[in-house]
């Protein structure tokens, strides 16, 4: 399996020249690294083969004649990487890796070269119990480089997950109606989802669900900010003092709801909290709708988003599921149920990883039911379950 997609590419940076092009000529050139991010990330995961990286050099400003410039491991700076960043990373063995192709270009009148691959090969057989780095920097150039001339590839195994959605200010909603036809007529549901709040700035929070249907949020009036609440009609709102979340902690939540006989039990981290709580509510309800006005309705379903704006979630969320039925607690703690499940578990009608690492669409990987964020969220790099 390639792992390309793993890789953010070194971006371009732009250099920001305030004196016109007169003033230019009055300084030597110089050439850099593009990187606007020194460091990228090279996960390692058990069926992992081989991946692929890139450098790209930028000049200060363009020559009259093509430029070429020449990149290379330089392992002098793995100190310096440890030492920056608090690791203790080891030089990738060169076994693992080539530059077939190490000298980009810059074009004449061109600032940037072409980009310059760094393969990662025969990873299978990468001792991943340790962490390595590979420096490569800019060897070889007609004149002087500039001080940031060293990328760093880490390399390191994989966790479960390795990137999760920052939703704060922003919200997810399905792009059309009627098109998540297994969250109609739910009688009996189980909402599973991986949070770690930073605060909780408003009185409301939302998890996910439907304003004046069912809806699993945090804080109302009268109680904490951080408290859970299952909110239903006829007034079936339940919660308990117990269901309290830390901020900057990792949390995953379940809530099972019958909706026969209103009971309502609260999971953190596998463990039942506070006492099983009644709701009023009895029927089955509905969760297939998208957004329509939200403003005034008709309400949709939404992850992270309510009655209004005020009412996101600030935080990471991960892992967001939504089953046809009643998980057990043995089920809850099934090992290493917190972060993935099989796609095809009985039940399961809609799971959102939230890993997709860029743009704005969480796909469905039980049953294509996407959700469209109102804009791209902030994707955080995090490695779940944590080592100790």
């Amino acid at each position: 399996m390639k792992l390309s997609k793993y890789l953010p590419m070194a971006l371009i940076a732009g250099v920001a020249l305030a004196s016109c092009q007169e003033d230019m000529e009055n300084f030597d050139n110089t050439v850099y690294l593009t990187a606007t991010n020194p460091v990228t990330t090279v996960f390692v995961k058990s069926n992992t083969t081989d991946a692929v990286g890139y450098v790209q050099a930028g000049m200060a400003k363009n020559e009259g004649s093509a430029v070429n410039v020449t990149f290379g491991v330089v392992p002098s700076k793995v100190a310096d990487y440890n030492s920056i960043y608090s690791m203790d990373a080891e030089l990738l063995p060169a076994e693992f890796y080539s530059i077939p192709e190490p000298t980009g270009v810059i074009p004449v009148g061109g600032t940037t070269s072409n980009q310059v691959e760094v393969k990662f090969e025969n990873l299978e057989n990468l001792d991943v119990s340790k962490l390595y780095v590979l420096p490569v920097g800019i060897v070889s150039a007609p004149f002087g480089v500039l001080s940031n001339n060293t990328f760093y590839f880490l390399i390191k195994e994989a966790s479960i997950i390795n990137v999760v959605a920052n939703m704060s200010k922003n919200y997810a909603t399905f792009l059309d109606g009627n098109q998540a036809v297994g969250l109609e007529n739910l009688s009996q549901v189980t909402v599973e989802a991986l949070v770690n709040p930073d605060n909780f700035p408003n009185t409301l929070a939302t998890v996910m669900g439907i304003e004046g249907q069912v809806l699993v949020r945090i804080g109302d009036a009268g109680i904490p900010a951080n408290q859970l609440q299952l909110a239903a009609p006829n007034d079936g709102n339940v919660t308990d003092p117990a269901w309290q979340f830390e901020t900057g902690k990792w949390t995953f939540l379940t809530l099972t709801f019958d909706t026969a006989t209103g009971e309502t039990n609260v999971y953190f981290n596998g463990i039942k909290k506070g006492s099983t709580q009644v709701s009023a509510y009895r029927g089955p309800f509905s969760w297939n709708t998208a957004s329509g006005d939200i403003t005034d309705g008709p309400r949709g379903f939404y992850v992270g988003y309510s009655y209004d704006a005020n009412r996101y979630f600030d935080g990471c969320m991960s892992e967001l599921r939504v089953w046809n039925r009643i998980l057990t607690q043995d089920e809850i703690n099934a090992p290493y149920h917190f972060y993935s499940v099989p796609d095809d578990s009985r039940g399961l009608v809609a799971y959102w990883k939230l890993d997709e690492g860029a743009g704005k669409v969480f796909k469905d990987y039980a049953n294509g039911y996407d959700l469209s964020c109102e804009k791209a969220p902030e994707w955080v790099q995090v490695s779940l379950p944590a080592k100790n």
